[in-house]
């Protein structure tokens, strides 16, 4: 499984620097920058102090969505619980649901250190996280909360997860794939995708542990079947 430090808009040279250096101390190297070149800058490259080549090497997208096309769980990262109906998650919760599903992708999305992410950005993401701070105002800043989920990762991961990737794929049930056939599911037996059941049901399908997404796609294999003979007969 391969971890991949998304940053949307840094705006801070120096605070990518500290992000790639953190990364880097935690045994993490793919970094994804959309929407800002700051990590070119020479202020990034001294701060980042022995792990440069993060920086030199980090993809670059012009749009969020692109960043995470391709993977397989997006964990959205925020200061604060805010007003949206969604469940939050601490950062050891959050890698706990990396840890129980087959997974090869796995992206952490931080935002912009003047505004974070938009609550459409949030709609990108499959788990939304949050650090518990024991203040009224969070001021982390991006090296740092960087920092604290490169840790809890580098404890919290499974060692076994590139073997259970690779299962993932021949099984060819992915979280993404269940996404998809829930939504159309849902569409098929009229529930609108703004409708609150079709919210909770997008909030709560990646918090499944891995073999209840198993006998989930094999429920929606019948289910399909079942709405096939129905629309024939």
């Amino acid at each position: 499984m391969q971890l991949y430090f998304v940053l949307k808009s840094p705006a801070r040279a120096e605070n990518v620097g500290a992000a790639a250096r953190a990364m880097k101390t935690m045994g993490f190297s793919q970094m994804r920058v959309v929407n800002s070149q700051v990590h070119t800058e020479e202020k990034a490259h001294w701060v980042a102090h022995g792990a440069q080549e993060i920086l030199t090497q980090a993809q670059c997208f012009d749009e969020l969505a692109s960043a995470l096309a391709d993977m397989d769980l997006v964990i959205a990262t925020t200061a604060r619980e805010r007003g949206q109906v969604r469940h939050y998650l601490t950062p050891k919760q959050a890698i706990c649901q990396v840890n129980n599903k087959c997974l090869q992708k796995v992206a952490l999305v931080f935002g912009c250190e003047e505004s974070g992410l938009s609550n459409q950005d949030l709609a990108l993401a499959d788990i939304i996280s949050y650090l518990p701070l024991n203040v009224s105002y969070p001021s982390l800043n991006l090296g740092q909360a960087i920092m604290l989920y490169a840790y809890e990762c580098s404890q919290s991961l499974n060692s076994n997860q590139s073997v259970l990737a690779s299962k993932a794929q021949a099984d060819n049930t992915q979280l993404k794939l269940l996404q998809q056939k829930t939504e159309q599911l849902l569409s098929d037996i009229g529930v609108g995708q703004h409708e609150k059941l079709a919210h909770w049901v997008s909030d709560r399908l990646p918090m499944l542990e891995q073999r209840d997404l198993n006998l989930l796609h094999l429920l929606y294999k019948d289910l399909n079947r079942a709405l096939s003979s129905h629309k024939e007969s």
